[in-house]
């Protein structure tokens, strides 16, 4: 009923050829006299265009590697030859010469130059003179050629489609593959099967990415947790996208990273998500997202001394500045620190700390250093602080002290790291390196008190790789005609924390005190801060005073 016969899915690929309106490239060829000269150079340009549009179909893989002219063929295209027929054609600027048909547009043209060089008598075209350089002539010298190319192969059942009977099958052609209601399943994927073998290139673009994708989908979820973070979600799908990258090509890449990402997107989002909260320390937490109810949790344990340092215990990784500096060392406070004599807890917000002292002064023997779990060897001895009786830290008369030896008292600034080895430091960071057969006798925690102590320096026990050490505590031993006032503040770039405004806390003489400093600082706001190296405790944190007790004795 359409009319069409139905022998042409045997038939031959259509043959191209192109025709160039503007031929602006014509002004910059060496100049030629007369018509003929024009005509030689149009050839002449021509026959380079047929050779970089042949060059650019057979790299595209448009055209097939063999010659060939069946119907699988998405078009005809013959080398360029100067002997063959041209499939190029220049014309000269005015589109078509006065001396051809009426004044029509060029696909109007061609069309009829079609429709009459198809029908049975074509007399017009007889009329068309092949020597020249028009529309008409083109299409002319190369149907003939087509006519007697087909002769000279002896090909038997090889007809001419008229234009007619062309129109009509292409009508229903686009009918069908663009309006295919009656058929939806070709409706959706009709139309990419057709575009599939139209285009090699896309073909093969779309092979390399049904390949590489499985492998990409696995690259993701290589080592994932049953939860995790959004920023460990995009790091798995970036990862999955580089592999998908480097294995797939061609233009189906976009359309094949698409639907990986939205892939990988809906695997996290189906029950995977983890709870986005950061410790104090900088780690996440691991369990799935949850409500406020819920207490956050990482897994991670780190070995921490009590307040007064005489145990040490797992704590896990705080994500509340009351568990950080208050609730851990609670804990402990009823096994051990709760039954010292004095132990006295201070605190400004959220940030807590304690003073405990842990026997007489006396206690301390300078050849065994401080007995307690967690030191490293070498690093458990306090250093040597000698008061000069002149020197105006009293606050009597210089002249009371006149003829008196200076005063010793000992000191330690302790640092803990999160394996719980603990060290005494001096000014500038170094640990302290002591033995009983070299005892250290120099006036070093002088030096310490009225220092700048940094907060955060590197554990010496690890050397492939180094923990972070933390000031936690200072200890001190003073003579019972010494007491101390504490004054601690905190220096974090431009943020200055005081610890014992509006007045310092008073320690008595004659005994042996642990000072237990927060673990995590924060500001007036109770904003946490890091954990930086740039961080100090401002010097001047023991201001040495003589003891009323001692006073009140001698009265």
């Amino acid at each position: 009923s359409s009319g069409i016969n139905a022998e042409w899915p045997y038939g031959r690929g259509p043959r191209l050829l192109f025709v160039f309106q503007s031929n602006s490239a014509s002004m910059h060829l060496p100049p030629k006299k007369g018509r003929q000269g024009f005509n030689q150079q149009c050839k002449r340009l021509g026959l380079e265009m047929e050779t970089q549009i042949f060059h650019i179909f057979r790299k595209c893989r448009l055209l097939p590697k063999q010659a060939s002219r069946g119907a699988q063929d998405l078009a005809h295209l013959p080398p360029p030859n100067e002997l063959r027929e041209p499939f190029v054609l220049f014309l000269d600027g005015k589109g078509r010469p006065s001396s051809e048909s009426p004044s029509f547009k060029h696909v109007d043209t061609a069309l009829y130059y079609i429709s009459q060089l198809s029908a049975t008598a074509p007399q017009y075209v007889q009329d068309v003179k092949e020597d020249t350089m028009t529309l008409g002539s083109f299409l002319k010298r190369n149907v003939k050629n087509l006519r007697n190319q087909v002769l000279q192969e002896k090909e038997d059942g090889v007809t001419f489609v008229p234009l007619g009977e062309w129109y009509s099958a292409a009508i229903l052609l686009y009918s069908f593959y663009c309006h295919a209601d009656n058929d939806a399943n070709f409706s959706e994927n009709g139309p990419a099967k057709i575009i599939m073998q139209l285009d090699p290139e896309g073909q093969y673009s779309e092979n390399r990415c049904q390949k590489a994708y499985p492998v990409a989908s696995a690259a993701y979820m290589d080592s994932l947790p049953s939860h995790y973070t959004h920023a460990i979600h995009q790091r798995q799908l970036q990862h999955a996208l580089h592999i998908l990258r480097s294995r797939a090509k061609g233009p189906a890449f976009s359309t094949y990273a698409a639907k990986l990402k939205e892939d990988c997107d809906a695997i996290w989002e189906d029950g995977r998500k983890g709870c986005e909260s950061i410790s104090l320390t900088g780690n996440a937490c691991v369990l799935p997202l949850h409500d406020s109810a819920r207490v956050h949790s990482n897994r991670l344990r780190m070995r921490s001394a009590c307040s007064c340092g005489r145990s040490i215990s797992y704590r896990s990784d705080p994500f509340t500045l009351e568990s950080a500096n208050h609730e851990f060392y609670m804990s402990l406070s009823d096994k051990c620190c709760s039954t010292l004599p004095q132990h006295r807890l201070f605190g400004r917000n959220q940030l807590s700390w304690m003073i405990c002292n842990i026997g007489p002064a006396s206690s301390y023997q300078t050849t065994m250093g401080i007995e307690q779990p967690g030191f490293l060897l070498g690093s458990q001895y306090l250093l040597p602080w000698d008061l000069p009786p002149d020197e105006a830290w009293a606050p009597e008369p210089k002249n009371a002290w006149r003829g008196k030896r200076s005063v010793r008292c000992y000191v330690g600034y302790e640092y803990e790291c999160s394996k719980g080895h603990r060290f005494y430091c001096s000014a500038g960071g170094a640990p302290v390196k002591g033995s009983p057969a070299n005892m250290i006798k120099e006036n070093s925690g002088g030096n310490n008190v009225m220092s700048d102590m940094i907060l955060y320096t590197t554990c010496p026990s690890h050397t492939n790789k180094p923990l972070l050490g933390q000031l936690m505590r200072i200890v001190v031993c003073s003579p019972e005609q010494v007491s101390l006032s504490v004054c601690l503040n905190v220096s974090y770039r431009n943020i200055r924390i005081s610890l014992t405004a509006p007045d310092n806390v008073q320690i008595p003489g004659g005994k042996m005190t642990v000072i237990r400093l927060p673990y995590v600082y924060c500001d007036e706001s109770d904003n946490p801060l890091p954990f930086d190296i740039e961080a100090y405790l401002c010097k001047g944190a023991l201001i040495p005073m003589r003891s009323n007790r001692r006073r009140n004795d001698k009265k």
